[in-house]
């Protein structure tokens, strides 16, 4: 894991909510964006509403994303990979207050390995600060050269999870973290009355081919389950 703290410009941080709000906004089956919604309890004991929790494959249809996707941070892999990378997916996790965390589980398992790319480097950009009470990244450090960990469906098995050390990634906005898809990771859900947004953009080596939109076609036949992930990973949840 690679940890860039103040990895944007002060413009670029700034800029980082009205990018977020307007991926938000994006309309829902007019692009070939995807939209996911969850639902969390309501204050009052007013039961159940329906809130966003992530978009995705956006950053080629959003110019400010775009900018920011395809320069520094494309740049930043590219450098890391020591060859050309390619953009092989796009999400914004939202993660308002009582949203769903994540299991723990490598990328890898989600990312069609066996099809598609066998390695990829996630770059994580932060837009608000991450804390323990609202959902932090948790990663078990060192542990992403030891390939794929026992699991179901994606999510690592128990006895195996049980017996990382896990690390509190509390990034704050503008800072950039790298990582590899084979770093089991996870996340709580969020017990503040904040947001807690994160953008995960993912990139291939390019000799490896341009397969992102081999990845969303892959995606959308689980999509079709009512799944937000390959990985059944995702402790929200999901509702259209």
């Amino acid at each position: 894991m690679l940890w860039i703290k103040n990895g944007l410009t002060l413009d670029e941080i700034d800029e980082l909510p009205t990018l977020a709000a307007e991926a938000a906004n994006l309309p829902k089956d007019k692009g070939p964006w995807l939209i996911h919604h969850e639902a969390v309890e309501a204050k009052g004991n007013r039961g159940e509403e329906k809130r966003l929790c992530r978009v995705e494959n956006f950053c080629k249809h959003h110019k400010g994303w775009g900018d920011l996707c395809f320069g520094i941070v494309q740049d930043v892999v590219s450098q890391v990979e020591r060859e050309p990378a390619v953009l092989f997916k796009d999400k914004l996790n939202y993660k308002g207050p009582g949203g769903g965390g994540f299991l723990c589980h490598q990328d890898a398992t989600a990312y069609a390995t066996d099809d598609l790319a066998k390695r990829h480097v996630s770059v994580m950009v932060a837009i608000d600060a991450s804390t323990k009470e609202n959902g932090c990244l948790q990663v078990a450090a060192g542990r992403h050269n030891e390939g794929v960990f026992g699991h179901e469906n994606g999510v690592m098995y128990g006895s195996i999870e049980s017996k990382m050390h896990f690390t509190d990634v509390l990034v704050q906005p503008g800072d950039i973290v790298l990582f590899d898809s084979y770093l089991p990771h996870k996340s709580d859900g969020n017990a503040t009355n904040g947001w807690r947004r994160l953008a995960y953009l993912t990139f291939n080596k390019k000799s490896e081919g341009d397969l992102h939109e081999d990845y969303y076609r892959k995606k959308a036949e689980v999509m079709k389950q009512g799944s937000i992930s390959i990985n059944l990973d995702f402790g929200g949840k999901i509702v259209d």
